[in-house]
């Protein structure tokens, strides 16, 4: 019987991850380096995708192997926490988590019919990224859940709003002959929908719109989806037009998550957290973290807050999934204490929930993996 071997292929932004029989690859995953932010922290996540395995050698445990090294690769080479989109049911094997929704909301074309904008559109140029990767940068600069993007790595939009779906991206022009914005759409007939938009400023919504529900006219579809967080300002806009919309928390799928590394997860996330802490108001000075895969406390030293490994007396036990949840903002500390999950201490409640407050993380179509 012929022998299976892991092998681990550095790439230029990652990991390739095989699991070879006699020198072919019979399952397989990759690992994808991003940065994605935490509110005003940074995060090296390691995405996973790419997952597969040939249909003839399935349901033996090849991509069970094959995940188990991919986590194993990732805490050897200093990831702080793993993000994917996955199956229904599979990846929490792995330690894995649903910690991000997803956002549909939309609106009629004979409502937005009526708006007029006074700038002009065209089609993206390759020459036109670095303008369109400071615009999304400047307007994710503290989304949770984003991914930072950075010129000769980021290769513009390549997908719409599913993987085998393409993208066509318009740029809006203001007067003075500048990129204002840009709004990303499916370059299909089966709907008008919306992947991501950026920029802003005077003009710039109201030339989106009418650049929007002409095509929905030409296409013949009653709808304008969007799939973005109802807090992005373009949702906000929309609502003028009786925007509706609709929210998916999935259960064991999609957007899921898991830290790698805790105490290199926990330090990153200092500066971001400390600003919550004084935000906060609570008189505590420590708040300790019990979980399966390590053990700390957070301390305010002055004005900077600080990670601290090892014991760390009155706090709060939970798992790194609940934590992990609580990182993107899925849930709040007294949600996992109503369901049971964890205890926190009565003096430290008010602190919990002011550093980890609900939020609606997004990690836009262009970043998936």
């Amino acid at each position: 019987m012929a022998t299976m071997d892991i092998n681990r292929q550095r790439t230029a932004n990652g990991w390739k991850i095989s699991l070879v029989r006699a020198g072919l690859p019979v399952s397989w995953c990759s690992i994808v380096e991003r940065t994605m932010r935490f509110g005003t922290a940074r995060l090296n996540v390691g995405g996973i995708g790419g997952v597969g395995t040939l249909d003839e050698f399935r349901k033996r445990g090849y991509a069970r192997r094959v995940l188990e090294d991919a986590v194993s690769t990732m805490a050897q080479s200093g990831y702080d926490l793993s993000f994917l989109h996955g199956i229904q049911d599979f990846y929490c094997k792995f330690g894995f988590v649903t910690c991000m929704a997803e956002y549909e909301s939309w609106l009629e074309t004979r409502e937005a019919e009526r708006t007029r904008g006074p700038l002009r559109t065209r089609r993206l140029r390759r020459s036109d990224l670095p303008q369109v990767i400071d615009i999304a940068n400047r307007d994710a600069d503290q989304r949770t859940g984003s991914a930072v993007r950075r010129a000769g790595q980021w290769h513009g939009f390549t997908v719409g709003t599913w993987w085998t779906v393409p993208a066509r991206a318009q740029v809006v022009i203001d007067r003075q002959g500048a990129i204002a914005g840009y709004v990303v759409v499916d370059d299909t007939p089966a709907a008008c929908r919306v992947s991501e938009v950026g920029g802003g400023g005077e003009g710039v919504y109201p030339t989106m719109i009418e650049y929007l529900w002409r095509r929905a006219v030409r296409l013949r579809r009653e709808n304008i989806w969007v799939h973005l967080p109802e807090d992005h300002s373009f949702s906000v806009y929309c609502r003028r037009f009786g925007l509706r919309s609709h929210t998916l928390y999935p259960r064991a799928q999609k957007g899921m998550g898991r830290i790698i590394d805790l105490h290199s997860c926990m330090r990153q996330l200092c500066s971001e957290l400390a600003n919550r802490w004084r935000r906060s108001g609570a008189p505590q000075a420590v708040l300790g973290l019990r979980t399966e895969i390590g053990t700390g406390r957070l301390r305010m030293d002055g004005d900077m807050l600080v990670w601290e490994e090892g014991p760390s007396g009155e706090g709060i036990c939970l798992t790194q999934q609940d934590l992990t949840q609580l990182i993107f903002g899925y849930v709040r500390p007294s949600d996992l204490e109503n369901w049971g999950r964890i205890c926190v201490p009565t003096a430290q409640r008010e602190l919990a929930e002011g550093l980890f407050p609900l939020q609606q993380a997004h990690l836009s179509w262009a970043d998936r993996f």
